[in-house]
Order: C-alpha cells, then sequence, then structure tokens
C-alpha cells in the first residue's frame, strides 16, 4: 500500500514539474475558419488572432523570457487584428511591470482589441479598500492605453473595408453569480450599432454567451477565454468540462429571429488562455494562440 501511495506522488510531483517547466511555455498556434452566411464581402478570409488570460503574475515565476517568444509568435501570424479576451493580471496592475514595453510590441493591421476579466478588477486582493481597488482598476486602464491596445469597456468600434465593415463590441466581465462579477451592459456596449451590422463580442466568460447573447442579441460571433481549459486535458477532454458547457473551441446555436423572421447562427470561440492560475502549470491544455479566418459559407 505504502508503495502504490508513494508512485501516485512521485507521479503527481512529475506531472506538476513537468507542466511547469515544459508545459506552461508551450505555446501552439491553433487555426480555425468559421464560416457565415452574412459576413461582409469585404471581410471574407480576415483573420483574427484571439488568445487570453495572460495572468502576468504566471510569468513572473521563472517564465520572464516567454512573453517575449509569445509577442513573437503572435506577430508571425499576420493577422488582421488581435483580441485580447481578459485576465490580462491575477492580483493587481503591477504585475505588468517589466512587460508593458514587450507587449506593445504586439501588432496587427487593425490593432489590438482588449477586455477586463474577473481577475483586473483587484477582487482577489482581500485587503484593499475600496479606494485601492479602484485605484487599481484605473492603474490597469492607463497601462493598456501605453501598450496601445484598444481597451473597449461596454463600448464598440468599428473597422471599415471600403463601404464594408465589421464592429468589434466589447464588454466587461459577466460571469455566473455569485463567484464571478457581473458588469457587463450589452446595450451600452452597443448602442449606435446600426441593425444588421457584423458584429465580434468580446466577453470574458463564456457563460455569458447563453445566459445573454443568444436570448437578447443576434450578435454573430463571441471571443471569450476564463476556463484555461483547466490547465489539463486529456484526450481532448478536462475536468473543467463538468463545470463549463462551452470551454475549448467553436460551438454554434441556431435559433430563429421572430422580429425579422430569419434564423439566426451565433458562434462561440473559447481560447483556453496563455498563462496560468492558481497553479503555474499546464498539461495538455497547452498555451493557446487562435487564429481565427472568417469566410462567407
Amino acid at each position: 500500500m505504502l508503495t502504490i501511495v508513494a508512485t501516485f506522488i512521485l507521479c503527481f510531483i512529475a506531472v506538476l514539474l513537468f507542466g511547469y517547466f515544459y508545459g506552461s511555455r508551450h505555446f501552439v498556434v491553433n487555426e480555425r475558419t468559421l464560416y457565415f452566411d452574412d459576413l461582409p464581402d469585404s471581410f471574407d478570409g480576415y483573420r483574427i488572432l484571439h488568445f487570453s488570460d495572460f495572468h502576468a503574475l504566471s510569468f513572473h515565476l521563472g517564465h520572464e523570457a516567454d512573453v517575449a517568444k509569445m509577442v513573437e509568435l503572435i506577430n508571425s501570424q499576420h493577422c488582421d487584428m488581435i483580441a485580447f479576451t481578459g485576465d490580462i493580471v491575477t492580483m493587481k496592475a503591477d504585475e505588468l511591470n517589466g512587460f508593458e514595453e514587450t507587449l506593445a510590441q504586439l501588432y496587427a493591421t487593425d490593432g489590438v482589441y482588449a477586455i477586463m476579466g474577473n481577475h483586473d478588477y483587484a477582487l482577489y486582493m482581500r485587503n484593499y479598500t475600496v479606494g485601492q481597488r479602484l485605484a487599481d482598476i484605473k492603474d490597469l486602464h492607463r497601462r493598456h492605453e501605453n501598450m496601445g491596445w484598444k481597451l473597449l469597456l461596454n463600448d464598440h468600434d468599428v473597422i471599415y473595408r471600403g463601404s464594408d465593415s465589421l464592429v468589434i463590441v466589447g464588454v466587461e466581465n459577466d460571469g455566473t453569480p455569485p463567484h464571478f462579477p457581473q458588469y457587463a451592459d450589452l446595450t451600452k456596449a452597443t448602442q449606435g450599432v446600426a441593425e444588421g451590422a457584423f458584429q465580434v463580442l468580446l466577453s470574458h466568460d463564456p457563460t455569458h454567451w447563453r445566459r445573454t447573447v443568444i436570448p437578447d442579441t443576434n450578435i454573430q460571433l463571441t471571443l471569450s477565454g476564463h476556463t484555461h481549459a483547466g490547465q489539463l486535458k486529456i484526450f481532448g477532454w478536462s475536468p473543467v468540462a463538468l463545470v463549463y458547457d462551452e470551454w475549448s473551441g467553436a460551438y454554434f446555436n441556431s435559433k430563429y429571429d421572430k422580429t425579422n423572421g430569419n434564423k439566426v447562427m451565433q458562434t462561440l470561440h473559447v481560447n483556453e488562455g496563455v498563462g496560468c492560475v492558481p497553479v503555474p502549470m499546464r498539461v495538455g491544455a497547452w498555451p493557446e494562440i487562435s487564429v481565427l479566418t472568417l469566410k462567407h459559407k
């Protein structure tokens, strides 16, 4: 019995070490093509680089050099835009010290868009006063601006290709209560968006898609992160699947829109993230960089 226990402990330690020294820095690029009936002609073939959950604290634990490696890998994909779907830090804004200059080198033709995740509100700094928390959030906003990232806080931006347009909508975190904050305001974020416009929504928590995006909107594509695929994936399955219905890759929903009588297809893409929390290790669920190509059906 003692031999079995000792073997199990040794195997567990070996997996942790493998996940720390190799897995957490084994960046992978996964390419997916997503098809839409109503994609504007000028955006047929448009490429979005989607990554999420940087968790800067996890790169301070012996992985500082991996940030430059990640940036180089992202830039080498030569995508039209970059979408970061939240959790740039784990606890507080100053985790970005030493990384901002490197992250500022991320480049895409139409820029880098970002949103806030649940870890970006200093909520896990239990000793912080409300004032300290608000100051930290403001500091994080400033750091995004300094890096040249377009932080969308319940807001949107429009990318043009001639007379065609792509609307990038970004909401603040909207997770499942009571554990995760709900700050998203889709009505505010989409105010002024033309009816029928093709929209790409950045929303950190994938549960937001079924709770609000599907029933309340016709948004065609939602990009999320948050799950990390549990940082552990075996033969394509992760224990996080017991908690989240949508936790990695692409998901589709078809519905009938009573307003215009049309069939609406909505897509969600969940990126597995590039950082770690709370344990700085990954096995199977490697740090993921997603390249999404939008195409006509």
